[in-house]
């Protein structure tokens, strides 16, 4: 019977290796997340991992490997993410594309990515270190942005969520949304959004789109303030490909993917969006129970 929980096995049906390199991910402008990071480079380096921070954090420690940004994670058996899901975000991608898993500790508000909780650091770090932990996969977005002949001009990934979004404030923007060849509707918005199950409980939430579970394989469009009487989302198979398009050159509109990047859609452009190839990896420790986490994140008990 499927109950929403996710087994927490390795894809590959062989179990994860003891940890020997763990990277630290975190926001060192903040003070907690930066003593949190010092106290996970001393867990692991107390159990024999060598400890690897991205220069780019803002923090500093004994005996950890710093490296840049661009090829953080190359060679690691891990990411530990301190903070909520923005710098989870960030870690994913840098790990992705790579095959590193990530594993999140909460520091922040919600933290809906994240696996654990502060308290559990330590633990979390010998079961680690031991090899005691499975591999959930995570669909996520292949984004193109076209130009009027079609040609693309740009092209990136999401975890959450693609949303094409007005670039003049004051003004709705009008899309001509079609699934595979066929044109499905023309959608006056402030923007729509293209979320993947992960992205249900993230901006596509807020704007009123269903929440979806890992264990469901869709895209979801969901427009935002929606200026027409069809004000639905459309849930779409993931081997269907969506494109979306500016009526015409009185709608600026860029694409903003999962609040790291953002790209200007030319004047007669497009975006196209559909299922990457490429999961983002998460390690986790248990079997991961998902309606207990919307329950517990959401406060519906």
């Amino acid at each position: 019977m499927t109950t929403g929980r996710v087994p927490a096995v390795d894809p590959s049906d062989s179990s994860p290796q003891p940890a020997r390199a763990v990277g630290i991910v975190t926001h060192g402008g903040r003070r907690e997340a930066h003593d949190a990071a010092l106290q996970a480079a001393r867990l692991l380096r107390e159990a024999g991992v060598r400890a690897v921070g991205c220069a780019s954090d803002g923090w500093d420690a004994p005996d950890v490997e710093f490296r840049p940004a661009d090829g953080f994670a190359e060679g690691l058996d891990l990411v530990l993410v301190l903070g909520g899901d923005g710098t989870f975000l960030r870690a994913a991608y840098w790990a992705r594309d790579v095959g590193v898993p990530l594993l999140g500790v909460n520091l922040g508000r919600l933290g809906f990515l994240a696996e654990i909780e502060q308290d559990g650091v330590a633990d979390a770090l010998a079961k680690v270190a031991a090899g005691r932990y499975g591999v959930e996969e995570r669909m996520t977005l292949q984004v193109e942005v076209l130009d009027g002949g079609g040609a693309v001009l740009a092209t990136s990934w999401a975890l959450n969520e693609a949303s094409i979004e007005r670039s003049v404030p004051q003004r709705l923007i009008v899309l001509d949304v079609a699934v595979g060849e066929t044109p499905f509707a023309r959608v006056p918005a402030d923007a729509l959004i293209c979320a993947t199950p992960t992205g249900s409980t993230a901006y596509a939430f807020s704007a009123r789109g269903p929440i979806l579970s890992p264990l469901v394989e869709a895209i979801l469009l969901v427009p935002v303030a929606p200026h027409s009487l069809f004000d639905r989302t459309l849930v779409v198979d993931p081997r269907e490909r969506v494109t979306v398009r500016p009526v015409d050159d009185r709608n600026p509109c860029v694409v903003g993917l999962d609040g790291r990047e953002t790209i200007v859609v030319p004047s007669g452009g497009a975006v196209r969006v559909s299922r990457d190839d490429r999961p983002v990896r998460l390690a986790r420790l248990g079997d991961f129970d998902f309606y207990s986490r919307v329950r517990d994140k959401f406060g519906l008990d």
